[in-house]
């Protein structure tokens, strides 16, 4: 492999990354830009290749210098034939999209795609808060919940590819709340950025006083970012609050399954939340998941960590992609 140079992209609903990365697991250049679903498969592609065109640019390097690119994609994918099955955050013209081939050609040089909460797990166990760990399950808090599972240094797809779907973990099936999976009391619906909002909704329709709804149209965009939340977090906004504990409740029960079921070495929480308050909101999740171990035996010994390369471990995770791949 004389080619130490592999570009990762994040590709999301909302937006896109692209970063060159050298294979020590130095960022070099990265380059971002809105998404625009809205644009169709078409116009989302044209703006991906920009994006990565940009990001050598960003970095000094020509594309030849280029080993391969990864992908990070927001849904189920056929690994091996570089195929994204079902993209629902990018619209319905991406169900079976042969991406791989697609950015090969355009650009030159191989591709391989992966689901985007799984490379983010290959990020962070690779270069980030996981380096020094064999066993570690990533979980990564967002719009909804995904988590990668690293066993024995592999990432874990699962007998069917699934994987890592700790999201839908059911935590508290009599509470009513249904998931977009029609399963009640799953971890998603009550810990999401999602599950947030609509816990804080509720609220204010009781009669609750926020300025998160305000927050949401002036800071947000008519979204719960994570923006919103530190600022109504600074006002000492009571709604967000509870709303942030109760989130911060059920994932460390969720770590807790996790450690009951697999006892990793590391549990890493990433997604912007956790990138922009740290370790006040770790702490809570760590402090459940310890009461509820069923082996309280070293319990802290299991480390329940932040993510270290924070809104890079999908970019960095899917060059890694490419450079296993090679």
């Amino acid at each position: 492999m004389a080619k130490k140079l592999f570009i990762g992209v994040d590709l999301g609903g909302t937006s896109m990354r692209a970063g060159v990365v050298a294979k020590d697991g130095t960022l070099l250049g990265m380059a971002k830009r809105k998404t625009h679903p809205e644009l169709g498969s078409d116009g989302v592609f044209e703006r991906l290749v920009k994006t990565i065109k940009d990001a050598t640019k960003e970095a000094e390097v020509k594309m030849k210098a280029v080993g391969g690119i990864g992908v990070g994609v927001p849904g189920p994918v056929d690994t091996e034939r570089g195929v994204v099955r079902l993209a629902v955050n990018l619209g319905k013209d991406w169900t079976n999209m042969p991406l791989a081939d697609k950015l090969g050609e355009a650009l030159g040089v191989p591709a391989y795609i992966d689901n985007d909460v799984r490379v983010g797990a290959i990020g962070e166990f690779e270069h980030g808060a996981g380096r020094d760990v064999q066993d570690m399950v990533a979980v990564f808090v967002g719009t909804g919940i995904g988590g990668g599972i690293i066993l024995n240094g592999e990432l874990r797809g699962g007998f069917r590819g699934g994987a890592g779907e700790v999201g839908h973990t059911v935590v508290a099936a009599d509470n009513g709340i249904v998931g977009k999976t029609g399963q009640p009391g799953t971890v998603e619906p009550l810990a999401s950025r999602t599950g947030m909002e609509r816990m804080i909704k509720e609220m204010v329709a009781a009669g609750r006083k926020s300025v998160v709804p305000e927050l949401i149209e002036s800071v947000g965009q008519g979204r719960l970012t994570s923006s919103v939340i530190v600022e109504a977090l600074k006002q000492n906004d009571k709604v967000m609050a509870e709303a942030l504990a109760a989130a911060q409740r059920t994932l460390g029960l969720l770590a807790a399954n996790l450690v009951n079921v697999l006892d990793p070495e590391m549990i890493v929480f990433g997604g912007g939340v956790t990138e922009r308050l740290g370790e006040k909101f770790i702490a809570p999740i760590r402090k459940v998941a310890y009461a509820n171990f069923i082996n309280k035996q070293n319990a802290k010994l299991v480390k329940i960590v932040p993510a270290a390369l924070k809104d890079a471990s999908g970019v960095v995770g899917a060059a890694v992609l490419a450079r296993q791949k090679l």
